[in-house]
């Protein structure tokens, strides 16, 4: 192989795709998107304040009085630890007309009618039984709902120390509870988690996740592009397929590191200082990111994406449109997504046996053991054995990946099998041509 010519193919993959209008409005809109999506995010959280009309039924005639005092005392304290907004309750006490089913049903029809936001029944039979009914035209406001399922049992709680004859105010010192701080221990010592690294390490698994899936496409997209323009044609005329398809998945890398070059100077500057004040304490500040993570980072993205590239350009030179080929593309795919599959083993225990399966897995190593030496600190030698499979089934596909190039990216006519690509692997220079496809003349 030519370096020279690899370099002449990197260097017009890298500049085609840089100059176009497409790259540099991709470039500019998605940080754009990304620090909306974080603010719609932010901004529709607050919808769990506002105002909650609900109509309370006090069988018992006695908690009602207590439930509005603690709502109200609730309010005040999370506006004042807030410094923002909070649900607010206006509850309305409603006796029981007839019996409790009739009571019920008429305040069902005022539910639907919008007059009231819902309605909580306290029936001592009920609570007897550890149970509280609230009824409500939207059942998923988790929030508001975990609030005043909190004051309730506050009230209750108060109730049944009053009656043992114990000091009213015993309820708030039993409700007291402390914070759990996790210290992740490293050889430097122990530091304090408070959510930031946990959210520094999403930020680099999405980055891993989207390089291997939209550039990978990109590979086997530009190579189909290539196929029904004909410009393979000229362009195989003075350079090896091999060395096409090395200088191919190259060159948009290199667009991909660029892209994200320009993305790690705007995060530093805009998006992960405006993130960590956002989503984090006062006292956590902008996540620090170690040295380590980044350097794993930067290993697991380049030995990744050659992975998947070689993949995708090897399923892109067999056929000639998207749709022949979209089919098989599902398979890499399934492995880049399956990796969102392990994340609860991954997260809650980095060393089992599925997180160790996952992080030797070649086609899913280079997001699980990323995310285990992020949140943890694995044993040194699966760490190790991790990244020699990876480079050896990186280094094994990109040579089927070629010798399915050198084929395929000749071939047009009928859509080949899967057995007669797998044979493309064995062909050799001089043969015949596999007869499913013929060969453009």
């Amino acid at each position: 192989m030519s370096g020279k010519k690899i370099f002449a193919v990197i260097r017009r993959e890298y500049i085609e795709r840089v100059r176009t209008k497409a790259f540099w409005i991709g470039t500019a809109l998605i940080p754009v998107f990304f620090m909306a999506y974080i603010g719609i995010q932010v901004a529709t959280s607050h919808n769990a304040a506002g105002n909650r009309t609900v109509a309370v039924v006090d069988v018992s005639g006695r908690l009602y009085e207590p439930l509005a005092r603690d709502l109200a005392e609730r309010e005040s304290r999370a506006r004042a630890e807030r410094g923002g907004k909070s649900v607010h309750w206006i509850l309305a006490p409603r006796p029981v007309t007839g019996d409790l089913a009739a009571t019920k049903e008429a305040l069902r029809q005022e539910v639907l009618s919008k007059k009231i936001d819902g309605y909580l029944v306290l029936d001592p039979s009920l609570i007897e039984k550890d149970r509280i009914e609230y009824y409500s035209g939207n059942v998923s406001e988790y929030v508001a709902q975990n609030q005043l399922e909190r004051a309730v049992n506050h009230v209750l709680l108060k109730e049944r120390i009053e009656k043992r004859g114990l000091p009213a105010d015993l309820s708030s010192e039993l409700e007291r509870h402390a914070d759990l701080r996790p210290f992740k221990v490293t050889k430097a010592g122990a530091t304090e988690e408070k959510g930031a690294a946990l959210f520094t390490v999403l930020i680099f698994m999405i980055i891993l996740y989207t390089t291997f899936l939209m550039y990978g496409m990109q590979n086997m997209k530009g190579v189909i592009d290539e196929k029904t323009n004909r410009i393979v044609e000229v362009i195989i005329a003075s350079v090896r397929p091999t060395e096409l398809m090395i200088g191919k998945i190259v060159g948009i890398g290199l667009v991909g590191l660029t892209q994200y070059l320009i993305w790690s100077l705007i995060a530093m500057n805009l998006t992960l200082p405006a993130i960590a004040g956002i989503l984090t304490t006062p006292e956590s500040g902008i996540p620090q990111i170690p040295i380590s993570m980044i350097l794993y980072f930067i290993l697991f993205f380049v030995f990744g994406y050659f992975l998947y590239a070689s993949i995708y350009t090897a399923i892109g030179a067999p056929f000639n449109t998207d749709q022949e080929a979209q089919q098989l593309s599902m398979v890499p795919m399934f492995f880049i997504v399956s990796v969102w599959a392990f994340f609860p083993s991954l997260m809650n225990n980095p060393n089992g046996g599925v997180a160790i399966f996952a992080s030797l897995f070649p086609l899913t190593s280079p997001l699980a053991m990323f995310l285990r030496t992020s949140m943890g600190q694995p044993p040194g030698w699966q760490v190790a054995l991790s990244i020699v499979l990876l480079i050896a089934s990186t280094l094994l596909i990109a040579w089927v990946a070629g010798r399915v190039y050198r084929v395929g990216i000749l071939m047009y006519g009928k859509k080949p099998t899967i057995p007669e690509i797998a044979r493309w692997v064995r062909y050799r220079p001089g043969q015949a041509p596999q007869p499913a496809a013929r060969e453009a003349s």
